[in-house]
């Protein structure tokens, strides 16, 4: 599995690399550059987010005629769901399309920043192949860190960064440049978070200091999901009619955050983390400045004047008909 994550990491590693390359250029600070990557992908994502809120004022504008559907066919739960259904089509809204596409597109953030990770050398601080693979010749060389070629793979880069002075030790000064051991130095050093090395990852089994990301990542997701199922809970009340789902639903996004962050490097964790606290932040001020209450307002507004421009070209029409006529 943590193979098949490292390969499919790796293909959506380069644009990413590039840009937290460029970033840590500015920064040199490796937890700063990733919080900046972060915010650009939550600015890029904003439309999203947006017509999320948009979603659910046209959902709040149709729930009346989704009661009267429900009174009507009371007791028949196929017809209710098949009536919705049409209505939702008629309307133009997708349930979804407006609750999954965040998720959807982020997921190849995710394995992006999990090849990145993955790769610092190659991909944040643009070493060429030719120096990683002789600095690497060098780590297989070392008897007593038993690093296997065929185990290692992709992966090599982290071993290389963590075993960095043993490595000089043994001729990595001469492969390379002294600005560029500088480099590499400096890098190791901002690789970590809280103490937590960024290439580690928490074990189930095995209570360390590297469970401190699973438990941000956890709490940080609580905050946003809390925060969005009460605002839910306003604009939908018949989600009051059946908690056990709505908790259910409400559980999936936090159990998703700690259960990844166990799979993933810790850089990736530390990602999640910054992606939940600026997902609240965002949901906060988007609850104001896109209120569905408000969008509601203004969709009937535009309601309305459409009818009214649908009516008034009808009545042209009628009325050129009749001179035509005459």
């Amino acid at each position: 599995m943590n193979n098949f994550l490292v390969g499919i990491g790796n293909i959506f590693a380069a644009p990413f690399g590039w840009i937290l390359a460029f970033l840590y250029s500015f920064t040199d600070n490796y937890i700063l550059s990733l919080f900046i990557l972060t915010v650009i992908f939550k600015l890029i994502l904003l439309p999203t987010a947006i017509k999320q809120q948009k979603g659910a004022a046209k959902q709040l504008r149709l729930q009346g005629k989704v009661n009267k559907i429900r009174e009507k066919y009371a007791g028949d739960n196929r017809k209710i769901q098949e009536e919705t259904a049409a209505l939702y089509q008629r309307e133009g809204y997708s349930a979804m399309t407006a609750g999954c596409a965040p998720a959807l597109i982020s997921l190849p953030i995710m394995m992006g920043l999990y090849g990145v990770v993955y790769t610092p050398i190659s991909s944040v601080l643009r070493v060429s192949e030719t120096i990683i693979n002789k600095l690497a010749e060098i780590a297989y060389s070392i008897s007593s860190l038993n690093l296997d070629p065929n185990t290692v793979g992709r992966q090599i880069e982290i071993k290389i960064l963590e075993n960095f002075n043993l490595l000089l030790q043994n001729g990595a000064d001469k492969v390379l440049t002294p600005d560029l051991i500088s480099s590499i130095q400096k890098f190791n050093d901002s690789f970590r978070f809280m103490g937590i090395y960024l290439a580690d990852s928490p074990q189930g089994g095995s209570f360390n200091k590297l469970w401190l990301i699973p438990i941000l990542a956890g709490v940080t997701s609580v905050a946003s999901t809390l925060f969005m199922l009460i605002k839910q809970k306003k604009t939908n009340p018949a989600m009051a009619a059946n908690p056990a789902s709505t908790g259910c639903m409400a559980l999936l996004p936090v159990a998703m955050s700690v259960y990844f962050t166990f799979l993933f490097p810790a850089g990736v964790g530390v990602y999640w983390i910054i992606s939940n606290i600026l997902q609240f932040i965002q949901q906060v001020i988007l609850s104001y400045t896109h209120n569905p209450y408000k969008l509601v307002s203004a969709i009937m507004v535009d309601e309305t004047v459409e009818r009214r421009s649908r009516e008034n070209n009808i009545k042209r029409l009628l009325s050129l008909k009749e001179k035509q006529s005459e």
